[in-house]
């Protein structure tokens, strides 16, 4: 049954270690290369956001990442043989060919070999133990090893070389471990083994099973100290031993209980610091205390320095309060920093570039970059991190772009990875920051349309709805003698618009949102060479009562004055130009002395406004976006029109994203409402005025949609959904002037008596007010 529950344990020890954390390398930059350590079988071990263990492969400089340990040993022994063909034949020996390997020592190799995989095969059963059945993990047969036991001491005897003879030793001990028999193995191993041939690869593999087979007898504070043991000298098995030792402390045992020296304590401390960030500086003193120039000591350092990466370099902080660097907590950068220094100062510590390098990068992010500059000058090793931090250097100690500035930044940027609109990709972190630090200057220094430029295509200035920054980008566009870089932002992002067209476009968009369709028709009469996605249709001087922004057209729009012949000159589908065209003809009818064209002239104006505010049916349309998702269209939170006057925020990098567009548009729905108090000033048609009552309730209900009302109580309104159930809700219902007024005056019209039928709102409304 011990061995059921080690096994069930063994099912749970993905993401053990305190190097995983979540999403976190999305949130911020990381700069200082990890793998800056000097050994690398202890990447695994360094941060790591998505798995357990840190890029395991992709970061090996070598071919077998998994296996080079044994793979290093058997090159020892067979020092004519590839790298490859010892891979092969080992792991693939269905690929490799002993023909032409005739020496004795090669012949006796492959009697080794042979018999191990042999041991593999009939222990494949272990392999089959990882089942989430477990009346068949109890029921699993275990195999006869009594001749496989038989064949290994035989072998075993026939053998003078001292690696085979431990290679057998290894496969004896560990047909011993897992046939139970535990401790014949221990016996065995402490008999002929222990202090009887060299603490290499093959050794550490044997010591991996004893240390398992204490486990199984209970010993957990044995077993622990030799899976550190294993973990601390072995280059194959550090991660088996690690998680294994995890299973020790879910039993209470750390194995401090059997420390005999130093190295005992250095690897049961380095353990106990990759499974908690607790006490971080402290461990790394006790580490430097025990042996400074020891190899781990850089790594629990590393780990602890991308821990501060991830509060001073956030990404994607646009509008937040945070900077870059984001020096709110200093405790653990002036601990590092000291710790460094120290390092640098030791003459017992061979890697004094490594500190040197890390000490130059934590004054860096302290903002001394004189003492960073200069400490990165004494560094003569890392040409790849050097010439990184050289640059990044360079670019932080700029307090606005001049124009060589900018020539600087063009030809790095030309040399860095250029996929900037991919945050998670730490390759592209480098290029991130600068682009983030720049786009920081530009905005610090009102250079609007660089700002933006620097992270946004031209055609989100759609969603901005700031003439500042339109007027910037057109100033930029006419720019005498513009650097590289300049050129650049205006060529590389104008999304395949023609780039002063656009600006045009949108400034005539802005001024018709704005209700000043005359100075709109004078930028779209610039316009030359653009062509619109998105015609508008006529329907949008048409209203409905029906709420439905996935309905299609002809289910929401009812009403067809539009089409009356006084209004002949609006097409079926037109562009903004002439939409800018037609509302100077309606505005001109308003004061037409006709009654009746005035009248009809002020209904379709008030139904364009209220169609085109944030809770219209074609909200969005103007700005060729979509009218779907009301979080774009109606919120309280500040917008990007309002960051930029403001100048608030690190820079404008999510100056487009939908919690930051332009949602103010419900302003408009006051325009609509004061045209439809038009209508009724100049009509004597109750059905049309009780029909406009109604909209000016929308109206209404627009204001109270994004900003409430503190004339409101609480009611539970019950209304019915698509398939005629019914729901409740606890909602505010605000009074409103229009609803009252529909009740009190036009309670004998047609009108009135459809709405309050198909309208649930307003018949629950009527009831309670």
């Amino acid at each position: 049954m011990k061995k059921l529950t080690g096994v069930l344990l063994v099912l749970f020890t993905t993401n053990l270690y305190a190097g995983w954390d979540g999403y976190d390398g999305w949130s911020f930059y990381s700069l200082f290369k990890q793998t800056n350590i000097s050994a690398e079988e202890y990447y695994p071990f360094l941060r790591e956001d998505y798995s357990s263990y840190y890029g395991e492969s992709y970061y090996s400089k070598h071919k077998f990442p998994n296996h080079q340990g044994n793979i290093l040993a058997w090159s020892a022994l067979l020092q004519n043989w590839s790298l490859d063909d010892i891979e092969r034949a080992i792991y693939y020996p269905n690929d490799f060919s002993w023909q032409n390997k005739t020496q004795a020592i090669e012949r006796r190799a492959k009697k080794y070999i042979t018999f191990a995989i042999k041991c593999s095969n009939t222990l494949a059963f272990r392999n089959e133990l990882n089942s989430w059945n477990y009346d068949e993990i109890l029921r699993k047969e275990r195999p006869n090893t009594d001749k496989l036991l038989i064949d290994g001491y035989n072998f075993l005897n026939s053998e003078n070389n001292q690696q085979l003879q431990a290679r057998y030793y290894y496969q004896i001990i560990r047909i011993l471990h897992y046939a139970e028999m535990h401790k014949e193995a221990i016996e065995l191993f402490d008999e002929k083994i222990y202090n009887k041939f060299p603490k290499d690869e093959i050794y550490y593999y044997t010591l991996d099973h004893i240390a398992g087979c204490y486990f199984s007898l209970g010993d957990y504070d044995k077993s622990a100290c030799l899976f550190a043991e294993v973990f601390s000298n072995s280059l194959d098995r550090k991660k088996s031993a690690f998680e294994s030792y995890n299973l020790c402390t879910n039993k209470n045992a750390d194995g401090y209980a059997q420390v005999k020296g130093i190295e005992d304590e250095k690897n049961l401390l380095v353990l106990k610091s990759l499974r908690n960030f607790a006490d971080e500086d402290i461990n790394i003193r006790k580490l430097i205390e025990l042996d400074a120039n020891d190899n781990k000591v850089e790594l629990l350092f590393m780990r602890a320095l991308n821990n501060v990466e991830r509060k001073v370099w956030p990404k994607n902080i646009g509008f937040g309060d945070e900077t870059l660097p984001f020096l709110e907590d200093e405790f653990m950068r002036r601990k590092l920093f000291s710790i460094a220094e120290k390092q640098i100062q030791n003459e017992r510590v061979t890697n004094k570039d490594f500190w040197r390098l890390s000490k130059s990068y934590l004054s860096f992010i302290s903002n001394n970059l004189k003492s960073a500059t200069d400490e990165l000058e004494k560094v003569s090793t890392f040409p790849e991190q050097k010439a990184s931090l050289s640059m990044l250097y360079e670019v932080f100690s700029w307090n606005e772009l001049s124009e060589s500035n900018e020539n600087y930044l063009y030809s790095i940027l030309k040399s860095l990875p250029a996929n900037e609109n991919w945050i998670g990709d730490p390759d592209n972190d480098l290029r991130n920051i600068i682009l983030d630090r720049v786009a920081h200057l530009y905005y610090k220094n009102n250079h609007l349309a660089k700002a933006f430029l620097t992270h946004n295509p031209l055609d989100h200035v759609k969603n901005i709805h700031s003439l500042e920054l339109l007027n910037d980008l057109e100033k930029l566009y006419f720019k005498l003698n513009k650097s590289n870089y300049e050129n650049h932002l205006i060529y590389q992002k104008k999304a395949n618009h023609n780039y002063i067209d656009y600006i045009n476009q949108q400034k005539g968009i802005y001024y018709l949102y704005e209700q000043e369709p005359a100075v709109a028709l004078v930028y779209f009469d610039k316009i030359t060479n653009l062509k619109e996605r998105k015609l508008i249709p006529n329907t949008i001087f048409s209203n409905s009562i029906m709420e439905c922004f996935t309905c299609s057209v002809d289910d929401v729009m009812d009403d067809e004055v539009y089409k009356a012949e006084v209004f002949s000159f609006i097409k079926k589908d037109f562009t903004r130009k002439e939409l800018a065209v037609y509302l100077i003809k309606l505005i001109e009818l308003t004061s037409n002395k006709i009654q009746w064209k005035a009248k009809l002239a002020n209904y379709l104006l008030a139904n364009y406004y209220y169609n085109i505010s944030n809770t219209g049916y074609y909200r969005g349309l103007l700005t060729e976006n979509t009218n779907l998702g009301s979080g774009i269209f109606i919120s309280n939170a500040k917008t990007s029109t309002e960051y930029i006057s403001e100048k608030s925020g690190y820079n404008l990098k999510d100056i487009s994203w939908n919690n930051k567009l332009q949602k103010h548009y419900f302003k408009l729905s006051n325009v609509a409402l004061k045209y439809y108090q038009r209508v009724i000033d100049h009509s004597t048609d109750k059905e049309l005025n009780a029909r406009c009552t109604y909209l000016m309730a929308k109206c209404e209900l627009n204001e109270f949609y994004n900003s409430g009302s503190e004339d409101t109580f609480d009611l539970v309104y019950t209304y019915k959904g698509w398939n005629d159930k019914e729901y409740s809700a606890e909602v505010q219902l605000p009074k409103s002037r229009s609803y009252n007024l529909l009740k009190e005056k036009y309670t004998d019209t047609e009108f009135y008596k459809m709405i309050i039928e198909e309208c649930s709102y307003f018949r629950y409304y009527s009831n309670n007010y």
